[in-house]
C-alpha cells in the first residue's frame, strides 16, 4: 500500500512539474511593446546618447565613443566633459584621475573649486541653450550668474520676447506658489497655447 501511494505521488509530481516550469518559463517572456511604441536597439541608444554629450559639451563623437568601449557610463562622461570646460585638461587625463578617485577628490587634485564649476556651467549652458532657443548668449549667460535656474532663465526669456517686456520683469513678477508661469503669461497677455509652446520648447532642449 505505501509503495503504492509512493507511486501515484511521484506520478503526480512528474504531471505537475513541467506545467509549473512552462508557466514559470510563460511569465519570463520579455513584454511586447505598448501599441504605438517601438522597440530601440542599444546601438541606436548608445549613438544617441554620446551624440547628446557631444552636442552639449563640445567633446567629438568619436572620442567619446574610445572612452565607453572603454566602459566608461553616460554620467561619468559627462561629468569628465563638464571637468574638460572647467580644467581645459585632456579627457583621456580626467578619466585616469577618475579610475582611482573619487569625482571630489579628482576636482581637487585638479584645483576646481565649486565657483569654477559653476562658471564653467553656466557660460557653456549660455552657448547651448542660447544657440537651440534662438535668444541672446550674453543675456542668458547674465542671469544664469545671477543664479536663476536653465528653466526659469529661458522661460523669462521667451515670455518677455512674446509680451513686449524684458526677462528681468518677468522674472520679478514670477513667485511661484503665488503667481506661476501661467499667471505670468495672462499678466502679459500671452495666450495658454503659447505658453505651452514655450514650455514643449524648453523641454526639448534639455
Amino acid at each position: 500500500m505505501l509503495k503504492k501511494s509512493l507511486a501515484i505521488c511521484l506520478l503526480a509530481a512528474a504531471v505537475f512539474v513541467p506545467v509549473f516550469a512552462d508557466q514559470h518559463y510563460a511569465e519570463a517572456r520579455p513584454v511586447p511593446p505598448a501599441a504605438g511604441d517601438t522597440l530601440v536597439p542599444p546601438r541606436v541608444r548608445e549613438q544617441s546618447e554620446l551624440q547628446s554629450i557631444s552636442e552639449r559639451f563640445g567633446v567629438k563623437t568619436g572620442e567619446l565613443q574610445k572612452y565607453f568601449d572603454m566602459g566608461w557610463g553616460f554620467k561619468e562622461l559627462r561629468h569628465a566633459a563638464e571637468l574638460t570646460l572647467a580644467t581645459n585638461k585632456d579627457m583621456g587625463e580626467i578619466l585616469t584621475l577618475k579610475q582611482t578617485n573619487s569625482w571630489p577628490r579628482v576636482e581637487y587634485l585638479l584645483g576646481v573649486t565649486p565657483n569654477d564649476m559653476k562658471a564653467a556651467r553656466d557660460k557653456n549652458d549660455a552657448k547651448y541653450f542660447a544657440a537651440k532657443m534662438n535668444v541672446s548668449e550674453s543675456e542668458l549667460l547674465a542671469l544664469l550668474q545671477q543664479n536663476y535656474g536653465v528653466a526659469d532663465s529661458l522661460h523669462a526669456m521667451l515670455l518677455a520676447k512674446a509680451g513686449g517686456t524684458t526677462a528681468e520683469n518677468v522674472l520679478k513678477m514670477h513667485n511661484p506658489p503665488q503667481t506661476t508661469w501661467r499667471d505670468v503669461a495672462e499678466s502679459l497677455g500671452v495666450t495658454f497655447a503659447q505658453l505651452e509652446q514655450i514650455r514643449e520648447d524648453i523641454d526639448l532642449t534639455k
